[in-house]
């Protein structure tokens, strides 16, 4: 789906079981996930997806800025943004890294 709440505000209860609110740690990411996760609460489960995590800090300022949702971390990884650049999948380019694990393990949460 694309950015921003366009799509949430046409989304009806009933319509979503969940809803992947994705937050990279830059203040307008930041606050467009806030807004989106304010809009989606009432139409379904929200799990907000923190991409991109380099630190601690950046970990912090999505957590406090969306507290009352379930947050998944996504780190930075190099294999994640290689992959992206020549065009392929991170997972067929490396299961092992922390940023596909981490997406891997959403997967599961998601259909288990």
């Amino acid at each position: 789906m694309e950015a921003g709440v366009g799509t949430l505000l046409r989304l009806q209860e009933g319509q979503a079981d969940v809803v992947l609110v994705v937050a990279e740690p830059s203040a307008k990411s930041i606050e467009v996930a806030r807004r989106a996760a304010e809009i989606a609460v009432s139409r379904a489960r929200v799990i907000v997806v923190a991409n991109k995590v380099a630190s601690e800090a950046d970990e912090e300022a999505i957590r406090s800025a969306l507290p009352d949702h379930e947050l998944v971390i996504v780190p930075e990884d190099e294999t994640i943004a290689r992959a992206d650049r020549d065009g392929l999948a991170p997972i067929d380019v490396s299961e092992e890294t922390p940023g596909v694990r981490a997406v891997l393990g959403l997967a599961e949460r998601l259909v288990g």
